[in-house]
This record gives C-alpha cells, sequence and structure tokens, in this order.
C-alpha cells in the first residue's frame, strides 16, 4: 500500500506520525510550504516533501487530500493528471458539499471518492480523532484509517458531500459556542469568577449537549420573551466591563425574531 498525503499542515502531519509510527504503508508527502515539524518528520523517515504534484503519484494507491476547504478542489483537480487510474481518495477538507460533490466527478470511471469530514479538533485527539465518510466503498477505503486507531462512521446510504452537509451544521453549534465562548470568559476573567464559571455550567455538564440543545430548542418558541430579555442584560454587562458583543446582540436579534413570529 502507497499512500500519498497532499497537504501537510496539521491535520496531514499528524496522519502521516500515525502512519509511520505504526509501521504501515510507504508515504508520498506533498506539501508547497512544509512547516519545520513535517520537514523533521521526513528528514527521520528519510522521505522527501515534493512542493506539489508529480511522477511521485504515479504509483500511489491512495491520496488523502488534507488541504484547506476552499482550495481542495483546485488541488484535486491539478493532482487528478498524476493520480493513476483506480486510485483511492479520501477527502478529508471542510470543502462545502458542493465542491465535494464536484471533486467527486473528478474521479467519475477514474477512481473512489471518499466524502471524509473530522468530527473533532486533531490538536486535542490526534489520530483518534473521530470520523464521517460518505460515498461508495466508504467503509473499505478509510480502512488504513481505522487502523491507526481513528473511529470511522460512515454514513449509510450517502454519496459525496452528505458527511460535509453534517460537519457544517454541527459548525453552526461548535464554532457559534466557541466564539461566544471567548466573550463569556474574557468577561469572567474581568469580573474576577473566572474559576467560579464552570460551577454555573456544571448542569450541562451532567445532562449532555444534545439533550440541553433539544430541551432549549424546544421550549423556545414558549420561552424565547423571557430569555431575550435576559440576553438583553447580559449584553448590558458586557458593555459595563467595556467588552460589548456583536454575538450576543445577533443572539438577541434571534429571541426577538421568535417573539415577532409567535
Amino acid at each position: 500500500m502507497r499512500i500519498a498525503i497532499v497537504g501537510c499542515g496539521e491535520v496531514g502531519t499528524t496522519y502521516a506520525r500515525a502512519l509511520l509510527e505504526a509501521g504501515g504503508p510507504d508515504l508520498v508527502l506533498v506539501d508547497p510550504a512544509p512547516r519545520a515539524v513535517l520537514a523533521d518528520l521526513a528528514a527521520e523517515h528519510h522521505l522527501s516533501v515534493h512542493a506539489g504534484p508529480g511522477p511521485w503519484l504515479h504509483d500511489v494507491d491512495a491520496a488523502w487530500l488534507c488541504v484547506a476547504g476552499d482550495i481542495a478542489h483546485e488541488v484535486l483537480a491539478d493532482a487528478c493528471r498524476s493520480l493513476p487510474e483506480g486510485v483511492q481518495v479520501l477527502d478529508l477538507t471542510t470543502a462545502s458539499p458542493d465542491d465535494k460533490r464536484r471533486s467527486a466527478a473528478l474521479l467519475a470511471g477514474a477512481g473512489t471518492y471518499v466524502d471524509v469530514v473530522i468530527m473533532g479538533a486533531i490538536a486535542m485527539g490526534g489520530a483518534a480523532t473521530p470520523l464521517l465518510a460518505a460515498g461508495p466503498d466508504a467503509a473499505a477505503a478509510t480502512a488504513e484509517l481505522a487502523a491507526i486507531g481513528a473511529p470511522v462512521q460512515v454514513l449509510p446510504e450517502a454519496g459525496p458531500g452528505d458527511a460535509a452537509a453534517l460537519k457544517l451544521l454541527r459548525s453552526i453549534l461548535t464554532k457559534g459556542i466557541e466564539a461566544l465562548g471567548v466573550d463569556c470568559l474574557a468577561a469572567a476573567e474581568a469580573l474576577g469568577v473566572r474559576e467560579q464559571l464552570p460551577v454555573v455550567l456544571a448542569d450541562i455538564d451532567s445532562g449532555g449537549l444534545t439533550p440541553f440543545v433539544e430541551a432549549v430548542v424546544g421550549t423556545h418558541p414558549l420561552h424565547a420573551e423571557r430569555r431575550r430579555h435576559e440576553v438583553h442584560r447580559a449584553g448590558q454587562q458586557l458593555a459595563a466591563l467595556g467588552q460589548p458583543s456583536a454575538l450576543v446582540d445577533a443572539v438577541e436579534a434571534r429571541f426577538a425574531a421568535t417573539v415577532a413570529t409567535t
């Protein structure tokens, strides 16, 4: 087995290291601007880092695409000129569902394309971060990922773009929490209550995030007016600290919109 990792930032380097440490398949590393950590890894294992596609891709069995989502289709289109017929392409990027479907079309009749999304932070979970995959032969194509400890869930009866769509829905919640968390923790520091904040979040920890979201969304229409006032007061507190939050203002506007339509 010979695998090309195209794009060796944090994601690509993490998987490359895991494969090498497991004594797995031969690797071809492709990155136009390798960071020091990749250069060191490559030197340790006597590997070259190629700046782009070329003859070194002619005999690979699989290519793992780990570049930024907004350039994924362009990078794959370029790589396809060098990839062999029958290659398995695992698109591990955050490209949009439509872009992943366009990328799948590049492999039509020439190889296998699998839409794979990372369901967590690689920086925290490393190669063991859970993955969601969609597309023909997804289970077989992700076997090498599973072999290095990545939990892979395959969406049944799903095609390219379907995993990406779920990932982006997840991002609405996770990135929203992240952004509001930045404002919340900064305010907690300013008020000198950073250490006490987990106490008032303990109910969410104990009950679980999904049940919490289901509960608040289910009661949202009924309690939107009261909750809007609470959010307004939270925004006032931030403003009084000299930390006004456009995000909190947007949350209040979401509640106000519900009130206006119920």
